[in-house]
């Protein structure tokens, strides 16, 4: 082997080396060091042997033997460093060194020395995800080191961990491929080591799926490894009351007996029992007691005895209510002394988490000990809700902070599938929390570990590095450069570092699993969704680029870590897109465009299950299935099945045009551009019918300042026209005409052209200029930035919504609302063509203040300041929600009368971490003369114009994004699927059929699986067109009454479109618009149809007043009929619909769901609902759907005497049909 000048080697293959370790070590130490042989031995086949003789590798913990402190001192090794300035130890400090051929790994506890091992490790090629993401590691002939090498470092935040929670993903898996058949030892010590790997030392391990000390061994494990085991908000002393209070109650032969404190005597002192013997059976271990008391699981604080007391008001049962709070902590802290002994007992580490009910007790005056660390807590989507104030930051102590990536959280909140939280985002909230002294524990929860991977190591990795200058996390477009370089070959980490802060950004604007219809506009300043889709697929393309680039042993993992979330995104988010421009060109008369759209959908839907397919079975030899199963319960479902519309009928050719703006075609057709503004548009030339036609494009009196995308072509849906103002008009306006010729009857279409010139605009001016009717400015470009003493308005990159940066309030923020020309202020300067009394949009970044204000103020020239006020300050306050699904709040200011020409805009500072994104004057209308409840006007889009043009030094080119109709090559796609996912589309097993029985509402349904049964084979393809794209989908319904046989009805819903006597719809009774229409289904061979009423948040109270459906039914064997039906619904407000036969409509208390048909397992996915029993006579009848609330989609319905499920897709037959009555 050749020596290399300046290194020292390590190991070389098939060569000996001798690692020296105390044997008086802790455990923890000797697993990580045996870990460290097997790392070496992986990396270059060089063989270690641990040995207490002096060997190539000294390892040591100071705190643990003498030995170790003789041969630094013998070797003269300094270990000042892992000193403070006070002279003692840094709590976790570990010290890598080379000196004279030996390398020294030091560490001034066990995890400290533990942390050297780990890291030494990942210097030589060993990735903390080889486990768990399959990270190849780096193979070399001979492990060498700098000569004279020394790195040294300790954590910031004293305990970094994770909480596995809603981790039924990760007890699928366990059971599939552990010995344990549950989340156990045997997966404990791979997140333990992974854990370790990765700097962290704390854990709030699996609670859902069993409990901790359910298997001692998991408690000794985690001692052994050096893990602290902690427990979440609602687990006191060690317990996980969910699967842990019951079996124990169980055990011990009580009976009666209620997880209750306010109850005296018996109840409390079994209580007690129970926490005793959790102390008990984790005495001796490091591990961390959570303190007080909430209901079993995640419910709340159980106080019946308070409760129920009528001699006490509501004052004095709050006031009862916190007191009894202080004893429960009183008495925990007792039984740790009892067992722990007094000394250890004080000393524990304990937290206490002001959680949801809990905090008003803490804050109305709970006794907390000083010595409790406080857990402060988001509010689960990764907004801060409070931080510790000046007293509480004095507390000894200390404080912590719980944050999610992951969370189960209120119908359609939940976010399980991936995160896409930036990385930025996370790291500005963490960043806050430590400047306000959160810097004992922190903890985040990772639901099942993966996908969470990159979150997971960000988050740690900046508990360790918070506060320190050269902090990777310091910026996260660096840490995603270096863990992707350092995780795989061929620097690809810059690239990557660049599309992942696109893709989180973008997709973070709504998650995909809070996706819903029409959450985009495809009209309103063009297509911002097409727009959002479209920079999607850019990023899906440019990372596949990189994935093919990697050497084969790398895809996988790389796969994992980065590739599979973006193209979760792009497939949900271009399944969503599909959908509604379906719906768009069904509206439009664009019928085969609908149906064109449908497929479109449809085929994403089908890439995502090849994706799951090879994520679960065939990636890594299947070694992950089970863990990844967003479509189907248990978590909860991700958003899908968005409703589209395909065509009912389509018919002779026809042609149409829509431009940009227009709903649907209009008379008298206009495009208008200005020199400052979008300079892009386009209309679409569309087909109403079937066939095809060509086109031809002449520009009349505009072709010297006008181009177009496309001079000819031949449509068969529809076709886009981009028009781009080729440049900026000078000296006078112009004019002209697109003239668009069409092969169809030889139609000519006329479209008007506008250019309006360029505005002389003064020779100092420096800021945005009006155009389109909007000015739309960035918050981080702004013109000046005044200072006030420790106040600013500071820059914080890549956490912008859909991108670039904000703007946040930094300071203690001031104390009232004086004096306000003179706070921190930001100001941006912009030029009007128009006058008038505009309106002002504030995009504001969700900060949070739950015992505050979040106040700022804006001005416009010299003005007096506006206060703008936002009641959203906390979760569950003011537009929270929404803002939740929308990554931020839109708040409205009406301006004062303005002239045109140049004006500054300022920002106020008033509150701290106030942070803004854009700011936007809209100049469409003129609001003077308005009433104040009239001037804020419905939000237009939900992105808002793109940024207007910027004259300055600081000024940038205007983003011509694709305006283009989204798109892709199918074949390329096809190849992708069968080269990447190892299948064809369309081959990935079909979804499970899912039952809710007569019993099913019998249960908690919480966490309870469903019943559910493989579907193996599809039904029957239906209500295709022709080849020349004729179709009729009403005609193949058949006509009359719905004939009963062998006790069984079978009814498609969609045959209520034919209008005819015997089946039809009728209209909501008050409003005539509102109605029961079709879309598709995923029954016929995903072909079907289902019937929904689209308006959204809609309810009647009165079934009579309801939207209906109707069905004429002949029935020869008269009974009790079991109603099914098969129905899809996003949240529990479209969960619900009624039945009637012959008018009279069954009332929700005889539903065996009682009129709410909402599981947490049921939503978002296709099933079969047993909605109640229906006794029928013989003869003719009217049987009625009727809506309960809108949104719930109704695909077949299934009358039946017997006790049988309804049929799957293959075994389904309709009813036959017969005009003829008895």
């Amino acid at each position: 082997m050749r020596r290399l000048k300046g290194k020292t080697l390590i190991g070389e293959r098939e060569k000996k080396i001798k690692i020296y370790l105390s044997n008086h070590e802790n455990s923890a130490v000797k697993i990580a060091a045996d870990n460290l042989t097997k790392d070496i031995d992986q990396v270059c086949g060089s063989i270690a042997e641990i040995t207490e003789e002096e060997g190539n590798i000294v390892i040591g913990t100071l705190t643990a033997n003498e030995e170790i402190e003789h041969i630094l001192s013998d070797h003269e090794i300094n270990t000042d460093c892992l000193r403070d300035s006070h002279g003692h130890d840094h709590w976790e400090g570990y010290l890598i060194q080379e000196k004279e051929g030996i390398l020294y790994i030091v560490g001034t506890d066990r995890r400290g020395t533990i942390f050297g091992i780990y890291e030494f490790s990942k210097m030589i090629g060993v990735s903390p995800w080889y486990f768990f993401a399959d990270v190849p590691i780096k193979k070399q002939d001979a492990i060498y080191i700098d000569s004279g090498f020394k790195t040294t470092s300790y954590p910031s935040v004293q305990y970094r961990g994770i909480f596995l929670n809603d981790e039924e993903q990760l007890e699928a898996w366990a059971k599939l491929h552990t010995n344990d058949r549950t989340i156990g030892p045997e997966t404990y010590v791979h997140v333990f080591e992974l854990l370790l790997r990765l700097k962290a030392n704390y854990i709030w391990p699996a609670m859902h799926v069993n409990y901790f000390n359910e298997d001692p061994e998991n408690g000794r494990l985690a001692d052994e490894m050096g893990i602290v085991v902690g427990t979440s908000h609602c687990d006191m002393l060690l317990r996980s009351n969910q699967n842990e209070w019951e079996p124990w109650l169980k055990k011990k032969g009580y009976e009666g007996i209620s997880y209750d404190y306010s109850i005296p005597g018996k109840h409390r002192d079994i209580l007690k029992e129970y926490w005793r013997e959790s102390v008990e059976q984790n005495e001796g271990y490091e591990v961390c007691y959570t303190v007080g008391m909430r209901g079993v699981h995640d419910y709340g604080f159980k106080t019946d005895a308070i409760d129920h007391d009528q001699s006490l008001s509501d004052k004095e049962k709050k006031r009862k209510r916190v007191k009894l709070l202080g004893d429960v902590i009183k008495d925990q802290r007792q039984i740790l002394k009892d067992v722990l002994g007094e000394k250890n007992g004080e000393e524990a580490l304990q937290t206490f988490i002001p959680y949801k009910e809990v905090l008003p007790l803490y804050d109305d005056g709970l006794e907390l000990p000083e010595d409790i660390t406080l857990m402060w807590v988001d509010d689960n989507f990764g907004y801060m809700r409070r931080y510790p104030n000046s007293n509480e930051r004095k507390r000894p102590g200390g404080h912590g902070v719980y944050f999610h990536s992951s969370y189960w959280g209120h119908p359609h909140m939940s976010y399980l599938f991936i995160n896409s939280i930036p990385l930025a985002h996370t790291g500005n909230e963490m960043k806050k929390c430590y400047d306000n002294d959160i810097r004992k524990i922190w903890v985040l929860n990772v639901g099942a570990l993966k996908p969470i991977e990159q979150d997971m190591e960000y988050f740690l990795t900046y508990g360790w590095e918070v506060g320190k200058e050269e902090g990777v996390t310091n910026d996260s477009l660096s840490f995603t450069q270096n863990w992707i370089d350092s995780n795989f070959t061929g620097n690809h980490g810059e690239k990557a570092a660049k599309l992942y802060n696109r893709f989180t950004q973008i997709t973070n604007v709504c998650k995909l699993e809070h996706l819903t219809e029409e959450r985009f506009s495809q009209t309103i300043y063009g297509d911002e969704a097409g727009e959002r889709l479209n920079q999607l697929k850019e990023i899906y393309d440019e990372a596949n680029q990189i994935y093919f680039a990697l050497p084969e042993d790398e895809k996988e993992a790389f796969f994992q870590l980065f590739l599979m979330k973006v193209h979760a995104s792009y497939y949900a988010n271009a399944e969503f897109y599909y959908a509604d421009r379906s719906h768009l060109s069904y509206e439009q008369g664009k019928m085969q465009a609908a149906d064109t759209y449908i497929t479109k959908s449809k085929e994403m839907m089908a890439y995502r299950r090849c994706m799951l397919h090879y994520y679960n079975k065939i990636m890594s030899d299947g070694k992950w299935d089970g863990i990844l199963t967003p479509e189907s319960f248990s978590p909860p479902p991700t958003a899908m099945y968005p409703a589209g519309t395909p065509a009912l009928k389509i018919e002779e050719p026809g042609v149409k045009m829509v431009t940009w703006g227009e709903m649907v075609p209009e008379p008298n057709q206009e495009i208008h551009f200005d020199s400052y503004g979008i300079g892009v548009k386009w209309f679409e030339i569309f087909n109403t019918g079937a066939e095809r036609f060509d086109f031809t494009i002449d520009l009349i009196d505009c072709d010297d300042w006008l181009e177009i995308s496309n001079r000819q072509g031949t449509i068969v849906d529809e076709k886009r026209v981009l028009v781009k103002l080729k440049q900026a008009v000078n000296k006078e306006d112009k004019k002209g005409k697109i003239v668009v010729k069409t092969s169809l009857n030889q139609q000519e279409f006329e479209i008007d052209v506008f250019a309006q010139s360029a505005i002389q605009l003064p020779n100092d001016f420096k800021g945005y200029v009006e155009a389109d009717g909007f000015v739309s400015m960035k918050a981080d470009k702004f013109m000046s930035n005044q200072r006030s003493s420790d106040h600013q308005w500071e820059v914080i990159n890549d956490i912008g919504r859909m991108n670039g940066n904000v703007i946040e309030a930094s300071g203690n923020g001031y104390l009232d609302e004086s004096d306000l020309q003179n706070h921190a202020s930001v100001t941006y300067s912009f030029f009007l063509k128009n006058e008038g009394s505009f309106l002002l949009e504030i995009d504001r970044f969700l900060t949070l203040d739950s015992t505050g204000r979040i106040r700022f103020a804006v001005s416009i020239d010299d003005l007096q300041p506006i206060i703008v006020e936002t009641e959203t300050n906390d979760e569950w306050r003011g537009n929270w929600q929404e803002s939740v699904w929308n990554n931020g709040e839109k708040l409205y200011v009406p301006l004062p009368f303005i002239d045109s020409g140049v004006h500054n805009l300022t920002v106020y500072m008033i509150d701290r971490y106030v942070t803004i994104n854009k700011l936007t004057i809209y100049t469409d209308n003129d609001l003077a003369g308005e009433k104040p409840d009239q001037q804020l006007k419905a939000q237009l889009n939900d992105l808002g114009p793109n940024e207007s043009y910027f004259v300055g030094d600081q000024a940038v080119e205007r983003k011509m994004n694709s305006k283009a109709i989204p798109n892709y090559d199918g074949s390329n796609m096809d190849d992708l699927c069968y080269h990447m996912y190892n299948m064809k589309p369309g081959n990935a097993p079909l979804p499970n059929l899912v039952y809710a029985g007569r019993d099913f509402w019998n249960y908690d349904r919480l966490y309870m699986l469903n019943e559910e049964y493989p579907q193996t084979e599809k039904g029957f393809s239906r209500y295709h067109a022709d080849s020349f794209g004729y179709k009729d989908v009403v005609s193949d319904f058949g006509s009359g009454y719905f004939i009963e046989s062998n006790s069984v009805i079978a009814i498609e819903t969609e045959y209520a479109l034919e209008q005819s006597q015997y089946a039809y719809t009728k209209k909501d009774s008050v409003n005539e618009t509102i109605e029961w229409t079709h879309t598709q289904a995923e029954t016929n061979a995903s072909t079907g149809m289902a019937m929904y009423i689209r308006d959204r948040g809609l309810k009647w109270e009165n079934a009579q007043d309801a939207p209906s459906l109707h069905y004429q039914i002949k029935v020869a064997s008269p009974g009790t009929y079991r109603v099914w039906v098969l129905i899809k619904f996003n949240d529990d407000s479209s969960d619900s619909l009624r039945v009637g036969l012959d008018g009279e409509i069954q009332p929700y208390d005889e539903q065996f769901s009682k009129g709410d048909l909402y599981t947490f397992s049921t939503s978002q996915i296709w099933f079969w609902s047993l909605l109640s029993e229906i006794e029928i006579d013989q003869g003719l009848h009217d049987f009625s759907v009727h809506a309960g609330e809108s949104g719930l989609r109704i695909d077949r319905i299934y009358l039946t005497k017997g006790d049988e499920n309804a049929p799957d897709d293959a075994a389904w037959k309709d009813s036959k049909r017969s005009i003829e009555s008895f």
